[in-house]
């Protein structure tokens, strides 16, 4: 049954891109390149579950915790990592959808419009789409680059929310940051993950997938 959005406006990590084997992954290998030690993916997950840490690069330099390596300098080695260079391969081609094409024409069909909001470069928010051929699927893509402030700030959402002419969209998101930055833009979130007070819970895309349809 269609709901009454008139818009939908996704994240892209952890909504709709996996990104355990991309970003996950280049936090831990950039934190141990610094710490010189074994980091557990449940440190990783406390620091981004912090309202703040939407940016990878943020939850980086915190979880290495010595301001006397400089942000840059800690940066450049993720984004290597990530991205790769030379004869290496970069993390970023390991992502995979947490959501089919198939699923994404016919939320596109329902609800008219769709959208993006992420805190990604607008680079490899790009690459994604470009990859997985979803260019025709998204009217709006907001990110990194485009707002002055990012999430836990609604500055993203609500540029997707005025580009789109929303009236009644809302927001599908993953993170602490993003219930912040959906309550500060007056906006409904379906949230993935672990329960959460005053908000929609699923606990997998599939489930917003049936939702929505």
């Amino acid at each position: 049954m269609k709901k009454s959005f008139d818009a939908l406006i996704f994240d892209m990590d952890g909504v709709l891109v996996d990104v355990s084997l991309s970003y996950r992954k280049a936090i831990k290998k950039t934190a141990e390149y610094f710490l010189k030690r074994k980091i557990d993916d449940l440190e990783i997950e406390a620091i981004k579950q912090r309202v703040g840490m939407n940016n990878d690069w943020d939850a980086t330099y915190e979880l290495i915790n010595n301001k006397m390596i400089p942000y840059k300098e800690a940066k450049d080695v993720f984004q290597r990592i990530y991205l790769g260079g030379g004869e290496e391969k970069g993390l970023i081609n390991n992502e995979t959808l947490l959501i089919s094409k198939n699923d994404l024409l016919e939320l596109k069909r329902i609800y008219g419009k769709l959208g993006i909001a992420t805190g990604r470069p607008k680079e490899e928010a790009q690459y994604v789409i470009d990859r997985f051929k979803l260019n025709e699927l998204f009217d709006v893509v907001i990110a990194k680059e485009d707002t002055q402030k990012e999430k836990p700030y609604p500055d993203p959402i609500l540029k997707a929310v005025d580009d789109l002419r929303s009236k009644n969209g809302v927001y599908i998101g993953d993170s602490p940051s993003d219930i912040v930055a959906a309550s500060a833009a007056r906006i409904p979130i379906l949230f993935v993950g672990g329960k959460k007070e005053g908000v929609i819970c699923f606990s997998s895309m599939l489930e917003v997938v049936n939702y929505l349809i």
